[in-house]
């Protein structure tokens, strides 16, 4: 019987073995088919953003280069067009929900209505092409661009949701995406802030200041960590060679584009492009290079577990051959060595990973088959601590990716995730809500006069001061600059109004920034939702975002909660 159930216990240790290699392998396999999918769809994305430079070009160019110009952006634009053909390809007959079928169909919609603008304005002499006419072609280029994230969003949520492995590596590439498209869309502010006339000029820089801080804050939180996750010289060298390319390099020309050509249209947009473009390359290396070597490192993975897989089956039938012939030849003088085994096999199984200390007298054989239970059982630890590692960098990176890094509060992103659940649990419940956009007053001169670094001081104090303040279930977010989302619950006209001006009046009165004593103001615009309103969440930021403006209108420092105005600022 001792023999029988050291063999039961030794087939029990290799199926789970076998098993458990066998799950790793085809967990690894479809990682890397997933991620080699993925790849092709990041490929359109690039390609779709990558065509505004020849767009800019060509957008831009002076009637003896239009020809040139157009050329290269056909050439481009067939390789856009290769590109999303062979994501359409990959991916045929896999994502047909509606969500993606709608995200889809509205890509190929504003990659084609972009085109149509950039061809009107390009197609028209330079003496007569109106600057207007190029800030509507490459804004809507960065449309199409939009459309393509979201699709790629889309399904890189789908792919963790079947694949959670693959979150870690799937939030790196879209972070270095979104790396490379927001460099594309500073340059394109810098072209339209050249072409357009001078009194258009802040609004542009304006915008332009703007990615660059969203350029920076995806460069500090995550991309610029990319050889942390996935250690290869190839992958460090890349982080390198963006932070001198574009960093050191063409965000600085576009800062001096900026800010010594843009008021008298001295540089055009060409020469501009022409500079600026190859800095972007070491972005689009880099993000390639990301989901190669993550599809790579999965192999390596699917391969070391089907080997791990042979060696447990072959181990394991080595096992049963040594038990035969212990039971024929050594069934007395093994019996207890084999009995412990069995033990051991059970507790392994069971999820002891603990040495135990090995009986004394038996058998060679049976030593060898202990020696090799060490291996299994110092594998499966191994593994358990690797495993555990990456769940908590997965959560690292949910956490970054939902967090302003400056302030601590949600970010952009974050608030949009939730917003859909408030609303419907304020309806389920019948309580009302009061959505208030604010920001800060006159935060420009706060920058000019004493620099970016206390600029962010000012904004962290914000934060801290009005997160503070705040009621428990009341929401504050940094949706980008110096402006703030405030959702209110349980808030009536008047009592948004109340805890409104009491936050205001606290602001003013108390210093954000302690060392040299800052105090600011904000302006805040109030949009009520009462319970089962048909008002989605654009229609209330929008109303919030124009009593904003009419708050600025009336001078700033202050509130207002009815109007609205049909004079307000374009959205990026």
């Amino acid at each position: 019987m001792g023999i029988a159930a050291a063999a039961i216990g030794c087939l029990l240790l290799g199926g789970t073995a076998v098993l458990t290699n066998l799950n790793d392998y085809q967990r690894h396999s479809h990682g890397a088919y997933e991620l080699e999918r993925f790849s092709a769809l990041l490929e359109a994305v690039n390609a779709i953003s990558s065509e505004r430079g020849p767009a800019n070009s060509a957008m831009g160019a002076t009637d003896e280069d239009a020809a040139a110009r157009r050329a290269e952006l056909a050439a481009k634009r067939a390789e856009t067009d290769a590109a999303v053909g062979r994501m359409e390809a990959v991916f045929e007959g896999t994502l047909v929900d509606d969500e993606c079928g709608a995200a889809r169909a509205r890509l190929h919609a504003d990659l084609a209505n972009g085109r149509q603008k950039v061809d009107f304005a390009a197609n028209t002499s330079f003496a007569e092409r109106d600057p207007r006419e190029i800030a509507r072609g490459i804004l809507a280029m960065f449309t199409a661009a939009d459309a393509a994230t979201t699709l790629r969003d889309l399904v890189s949520g789908h792919i963790m949701v079947e694949t959670p492995s693959l979150a870690g590596e799937l939030m790196l590439a879209n972070s270095a995406s979104t790396l490379r498209d927001q460099e594309g869309r500073l340059g394109s502010f810098v072209v339209m802030a050249l072409v357009a006339p001078p009194e258009r000029d802040p609004m542009y820089l304006q915008r332009m200041q703007a990615t660059d801080g969203i350029i920076r804050s995806v460069w500090s939180t995550s991309v610029s960590q990319a050889d942390k996750l996935l250690p290869d010289p190839e992958i460090a060298d890349l982080v390198k060679a963006v932070q001198h390319d574009f960093f050191d390099g063409a965000l600085l020309l576009a800062l001096d584009a900026a800010e010594n050509h843009t008021a008298y249209n001295s540089l055009s947009p060409a020469a501009l492009t022409a500079d600026y473009v190859p800095g972007m390359r070491s972005s689009e290396l880099l993000r390639t290079a990301v989901v190669t070597h993550s599809v790579a490192a999965m192999h390596r993975n699917a391969e070391n577990s089907l080997k791990a897989l042979v060696s447990a089956a072959l181990l394991t039938g080595g096992i049963l051959a040594v038990l035969v012939i212990v039971a024929v030849v050594f069934r007395r003088t093994l019996f207890s060595p084999l009995m412990r085994l069995h033990d051991e096999v059970l507790a392994l199984a069971g999820g002891d990973h603990s040495r135990p200390e090995l009986p004394q007298g038996m058998a060679r054989e049976v030593g060898n088959i202990f020696s090799g239970l060490d291996v299994l059982r110092q594998n499966l630890t191994e593994k358990r601590v690797l495993e555990e590692e990456q769940r908590r960098l997965n959560r690292r990176l949910r956490r970054l990716a939902e967090t302003d890094t400056l302030t601590g509060l949600l970010n952009r992103r974050a608030l949009l995730s939730r917003v859909g659940a408030m609303f419907r649990r304020a309806d389920r419940i019948g309580e009302s809500l009061a959505v208030v956009l604010f920001d800060i007053d006159h935060f420009k001169v706060v920058n000019d006069t004493h620099g970016h670094a206390v600029g962010d001081e000012v904004l962290s104090g914000v934060a801290r001061l009005m997160d503070g303040a705040l009621r428990t279930g009341d929401t504050l977010a940094r949706i980008g600059g110096e402006e703030f989302v405030l959702i209110l619950r349980r808030a009536d006209d008047i009592t948004a109004y109340n805890l409104l001006e009491r936050l205001r009046i606290l602001l003013c009165e108390t210093a954000v920034q302690s060392k040299l004593d800052l105090k600011v103001t904000a302006s805040f615009g109030v949009a009520m939702r009462p319970a089962g309103s048909a008002q989605d969440w654009d229609d209330i930021f929008s109303l919030a975002d124009q009593r904003l403006y009419m708050a600025k209108g009336a001078g700033r420092n202050c509130i207002v909660t009815e109007g609205f105005s049909p004079q307000t600022r374009q959205r990026a």
